[in-house]
């Protein structure tokens, strides 16, 4: 029978810098809490000359060693830090630790749940702190119930997902003495229908006066084309050929392709430079509060986000009785498992439409 890899007690690890270097740091546990050394050492990312790849090995070879000594240093002071730890150990700091190397392109919403969760904490259990062994299938699904009590339209379900993400983490290197996951955890229905624009509210907001003439152009812009705010803010005039958009998501990293109808071509406006941004938008708050007061503006009594122009898009779309598998590539999903959830929205809209029929009388 093959054995199992036995887990290195210290981890020499990576982390891309912008300027594109590779920092190295130490990934271990220290008396049952997760460290992070950061070693202020530095390796050149895909080095060309010799010189480069020399001080590359001679950069590793000593990162190598100052983790020889904190191997040592763990090993002397127990040989099973799992037992040692024994679920004690602080869950917000791993969480606060885990955003600190996370990457990804999700790393704002992941840092608001992680706000949310210690929101949570305090709120209903009086706590900052968390042993690991007191995360217990109870406690997340009020975390569940707090999120759901406090947020609309699909955040509840956002936040926790990306709450998940870490749980499911500490769980493969088993630092919870029990399973902390409940099953089926289902989220209310209906939450999305609060953020979504009809066709007629998005031309009264055309019609209406916004305080940033660029930021109307890109959210309309989203709501003909269903694109993401991260995408548009990324959006460059060399993306553009004639009517067809072609740019790489930034959530998936897929290359989505799109025909731009009319009223896109109308708001993107003259055309600029190839490497010229097509809308020079602030950043994703200051751009949703000019939003806010937009829509408050128009009379619309939502709660209208960025995301809300993908998702009037996507609802929409099916509304005028376009398939699901046309949606899925309009959208740029990898999966039409991903599109689905429209569909239960548009069945929601038209009994809607049906029931606000008048009675009548014979």
């Amino acid at each position: 029978m093959k054995k199992k890899a036995q887990k290195e007690p210290v981890r020499l690890r990576e982390k891309k810098l912008s300027n594109g270097n590779l920092s190295l740091y130490l990934d271990y546990y220290d008396a049952g809490e997760r460290q992070y050394e950061f070693l202020k050492l530095y390796l050149i990312d895909k080095p060309k000359t010799a010189l480069e790849k020399q001080s590359n090995q001679a950069t590793l070879e000593l990162a190598l060693r100052i983790k020889a000594k904190r191997t040592e240093a763990v090993l002397t002071d127990s040989f099973d830090l799992k037992s040692k730890n024994k679920g004690t150990a602080n869950f917000v700091s791993y969480y606060q630790a885990y955003i600190t190397t996370y990457t990804k392109k999700d790393h704002r919403v992941l840092s608001a749940s992680f706000n949310k969760f210690k929101d949570y904490l305090q709120e209903a259990h009086g706590k900052e702190r968390l042993a690991f062994k007191d995360l217990t299938p109870n406690l997340v699904l009020g975390f569940k119930d707090y999120l759901e009590a406090k947020q609309v339209g699909e955040g509840p379900q956002t936040y926790f997902s990306r709450f998940k993400k870490v749980v499911k983490h500490g769980i493969r290197e088993s630092l919870f003495p029990q399973h902390p996951l409940p099953e089926n955890v289902k989220f209310k229905g209906g939450g999305m229908n609060k953020g979504l624009l009809s066709l007629e509210e998005v031309s009264l907001l055309a019609k209406t006066h916004c305080g940033s003439g660029t930021i109307k152009r890109a959210f309309l812009f989203a709501c003909n084309t269903g694109l993401r705010f991260g995408d548009i803010k990324a959006l460059k005039w060399q993306d553009i050929s004639g009517v067809e958009l072609a740019i790489k998501q930034s959530k998936t990293q897929e290359v989505h392709r799109l025909r731009l109808n009319q009223n896109a071509l109308k708001l993107v406006g003259d055309r600029g430079k190839g490497d010229e941004l097509v809308f020079s938008l602030p950043s994703f708050n200051g751009s949703a509060k000019t939003i806010k007061n937009w829509v408050a503006r128009a009379a619309i009594d939502k709660r209208i986000t960025w995301h809300s122009a993908r998702h009037s898009f996507a609802t929409n779309i099916l509304l005028l009785g376009y398939d699901i598998k046309t949606l899925s590539q309009l959208l740029g999903h990898t999966s039409i498992q991903h599109t689905q959830k429209y569909l239960s929205i548009a069945d929601e809209r038209k009994a809607q439409a049906v029931n606000a029929l008048p009675d009548l009388n014979f």
